[in-house]
């Protein structure tokens, strides 16, 4: 278990990334840019404590809250006075331990959740959560040790993980379980680094679309994105980008395995999100060393069609910690650093 939750650490070695001007050339091919201003969301005041995740699906957006005693908040769009909170912390049935990811599941009311220390992915009903209906089905246990769990629309799933060779697993009971793809390297010499190893440098966000047909993987420590596609019975990468690569060591032994980074190492897609027509990048271009924790937050959103094509430069007036789109690709709505993370809203179109 000590493997799975090792975040990025960072440790002060020199070095210098050499992916500057590739990102140059990357954010030029983005000839389409707009500044857009934040607007709020509720009519009223909303407290958040720590807020780390925000997903959205019919109509409404989830966020996760680390430190609340409700972990879950719920806002219906369609009448912004309308908030709910709910969610427990603990090891019973309809409680989390520790919730890592949101994702889209067949059904517009629907979120699932994945709980990266019980290892399930369980289902949450946004229209039954409205009437009171706490309840979350477990949809899928996982044996793999994985970090992320993925529906797709063929009835499998999607695993992001530390594995032994590779870093997705496809499973599902008319499949079994198979393995694709290792964590990117640089070279020769960086492909000889135990991909277990390797993939803790190279963490970073796995989401797909609503139809659950494509998968977007964004690197938070290096301007790295693929993307994909799956099929029933394997996944297909479908387009790379790759613009640099992280500076890290590594450290292992019988009961503990970590890459910390260079405090040097300029940060890149801290957070990712998608829909059906695009993919949606936000990216920090700074490093731990120059910017602390914000290294992590960001106001530059690149947004991409599914076969890699540059749409759009969103610059927002606000750094974002997550953030999350509507369906229609018309609103955008941030974890906005206003001092304290705020609830925002960006209108796209």
């Amino acid at each position: 278990m000590k493997y799975l939750l090792v975040l990025i650490l960072v440790v002060s070695f020199s070095s210098c990334t050499n992916y500057d001007e590739k990102m140059r050339k990357f954010d030029a091919s983005f000839t389409k840019m707009r500044k857009i201003t934040s607007a709020n969301v509720l009519n009223h005041e909303l407290i958040l404590g720590r807020p780390y995740i925000i997903h959205y699906a019919d109509s409404s957006v989830v966020i996760y809250d680390d430190i609340n005693d409700s972990i879950f908040t719920l806002i219906d769009l369609r009448d912004n006075n309308s908030v709910y909170h709910f969610g427990k912390r603990g090891e019973g049935n309809n409680e989390f331990l520790q919730v890592f990811s949101l994702c889209s599941l067949y059904g517009d009311s629907l979120i699932g959740v994945y709980d990266v220390y019980k290892r399930n992915l369980v289902e949450m009903n946004l229209r039954q959560i409205k009437q009171g209906n706490i309840q979350f089905p477990v949809l899928m246990q996982d044996s793999l040790m994985s970090l992320n769990i993925c529906p797709t629309q063929y009835d499998t799933y999607l695993g992001l993980g530390f594995y032994e060779n590779n870093m997705f697993s496809l499973t599902g009971k008319h499949i079994g379980s198979r393995y694709y793809y290792e964590y990117p390297y640089r070279d020769k010499q960086e492909k000889e680094v135990k991909n277990r190893l390797r993939g803790m440098a190279y963490q970073g966000t796995l989401c797909s679309n609503k139809s659950l047909g494509n998968f977007l993987y964004a690197v938070r420590s290096a301007p790295i994105f693929i993307l994909y596609s799956v099929e029933k019975d394997r996944i297909q990468k479908t387009y790379e980008w790759i613009g640099g690569y992280p500076i890290y060591e590594t450290e292992e032994n019988e009961t503990w395995r970590s890459a910390p980074m260079s405090a040097d190492n300029k940060m890149a897609f801290v957070m990712a999100y998608a829909t059906d027509s695009y993919v949606y990048l936000l990216y920090s271009g700074k490093s731990i060393k120059e910017a602390g924790t914000d290294a992590f937050k960001a106001n530059i959103i690149y947004r991409l069609s599914w076969d890699g094509k540059p749409n759009c430069k969103f610059e927002l007036d606000y750094s974002l910690t997550n953030f999350c789109v509507s369906d229609y690709d018309d609103i955008l709505y941030g974890l906005a650093d206003k001092g304290e993370i705020e609830l925002v809203q960006y209108v796209l179109k």
